[in-house]
């Protein structure tokens, strides 16, 4: 599915430059911490900017299943070693906690934990997506030299 989906978008009939681009901004999309906003993200830029479909979820889908896991590791990893980790206890949680407003406000303020994560996929979307941007504008010059689309010329409809 991914071969397709690359082929098809070496082969779009726009410029190299706009499909580079909105390659790159979906890589960006698939790299932020916003999980589970990314297809809302990429529809309503769809709406705003009218970027080529083709060439904004292939790059949106560059984390999928496979590539999920150690995208979030790395993420993780790049905003330890910038930011470090807090140090947090999470609440102890049991059927009568539950009920109580003392642990879910105990749980709400942990919304640090999550902060390592939150700059370290940042980072990794602003690298991955400059990176995307000149290898794929490449790779679709390099297959258009190769693979010249065979232009054909229109009948002139005035002409015999």
């Amino acid at each position: 599915m991914l071969r397709r989906a690359f082929r098809n978008l070496l082969n779009l009939d726009e410029p190299p430059e706009r499909t580079a681009l909105a390659f790159a901004v979906g890589t960006f999309i698939a790299f932020t911490p916003l999980v589970g906003l990314h297809m809302v993200i990429a529809g309503l830029l769809l709406l705003v900017w009218r970027v080529n479909k083709v060439a904004l979820f292939t790059g949106l889908f560059i984390t999928n299943p496979w590539t999920f896991a150690p995208a979030i590791a790395a993420s993780w990893g790049i905003g330890n070693l910038i930011i470090g980790s807090p140090q947090v206890e999470l609440p102890t949680v049991t059927l009568g906690a539950l009920v109580t407003s003392t642990f879910w406000q105990s749980l709400v303020s942990q919304w640090r934990q999550l902060l390592p994560y939150a700059v370290g996929a940042m980072i990794l979307a602003i690298v991955c997506s400059l990176i995307s941007y000149p290898l794929m504008l490449f790779a679709i010059r390099a297959y258009r030299r190769k693979f010249p689309k065979d232009i054909v010329p229109k009948a002139d409809p005035l002409s015999g």
